[in-house]
């Protein structure tokens, strides 16, 4: 008896540890520079940001937002246009909110069209990811400022200065109920060795800046909560897809290809959605976090 039950869990173990090998459910092609994906709960369908062309040799004006069904279908390739490098996006009071290189962009829900623009007042902002709290802060990261602003009740302005010998630089943000996480590419340490990113943490209240952990992670482009205290996390050079424990420790998920972008993460779903910029797809992926230990 006492042999069947030691069967019976090596065997329930063996389920749990392959429930956390990811799945690929779909992979949709046809976007031009995918960078970003979020999810639409009350129409049931996402956003996908489009850099269309980048680089040295980007056409100004040529991104785009794509509407993609929950099955994976691209609905409306170019549903919102007239932008330049859309990156990150975020819902939030109705509206989704675009990181662009110049500005940050609020876009109606119905009907795609762009209702504002704000940036710096002394220039482009070399924006990248954003992302809102539960109160409809919307927040974004200057790059060329090592600044990330602030969108609250209309007003645009700068929020919090970056302490890059702590943070490092930026790529990754994700907003909670009484913090802002950010994701950063890299930190060059006392010496000037780079070293890979981490999860830096502000508090909303004080601007009080912490660490989740001590590992580096990755080189962070999207960064998600896990639903269970962790966090996914994609690197965009390497093609890594990571898991952050609550505590900050790294563990590979998977690996894909350079371009693996800003990811989003449905949890009641357990659905990993995967912009592949470089190889212009969309892939969603099945994918349960690691029980608690």
């Amino acid at each position: 008896m006492k042999t069947l039950l030691t069967l019976f869990a090596l065997f329930v173990s063996a389920i749990g540890a392959s429930a956390q090998n990811p799945e690929l459910l779909w992979e949709t092609p046809g976007f031009i520079g995918p960078e970003s994906v979020v999810f639409n709960s009350t129409r049931q369908e996402f956003f996908v940001s489009n850099m269309g062309t980048y680089g040295k040799d980007a056409t100004p004006g040529d991104g785009f937002i794509s509407r993609v069904s929950a099955e994976g279908k691209i609905l409306e390739l170019k549903w919102a246009t007239g932008l330049d490098d859309p990156k990150g996006l975020a819902l939030a009071n109705g509206r989704l909110y675009v990181g662009d290189e110049p500005a940050l962009v609020e876009i109606d829900l119905v009907t795609g069209k762009i209702l504002a623009r704000y940036a710096p007042p002394d220039g482009v902002g070399n924006f990248n990811d954003c992302t809102a709290d539960p109160e409809g802060n919307v927040y974004v990261c200057s790059g060329r400022l090592d600044t990330v602003f602030r969108l609250h009740a209309g007003k645009f302005e700068a929020w919090y200065k970056l302490d890059k010998p702590k943070t490092g630089g930026l790529n990754g943000l994700k907003a909670e109920k009484d913090r802002l996480l950010l994701g950063g590419w890299s930190v060059h340490d006392t010496a000037g060795a780079e070293q890979l990113g981490h999860i830096s943490t502000v508090a909303y209240a004080d601007h009080a800046l912490s660490r989740l952990g001590t590992q580096p992670v990755c080189h962070i482009d999207g960064l998600e909560p896990d639903g269970k205290g962790g966090y996914t996390a994609t690197d965009w050079l390497t093609g890594d897809v990571v898991h952050v424990s609550a505590d900050g420790k790294p563990s590979l998920i998977m690996k894909l290809v350079q371009g693996t972008a800003d990811h989003t993460y449905l949890i009641d779903q357990q659905l990993l959605i995967i912009p592949l910029m470089k190889n212009n797809v969309l892939r969603a992926y099945r994918w349960a976090p690691p029980a608690a230990k």
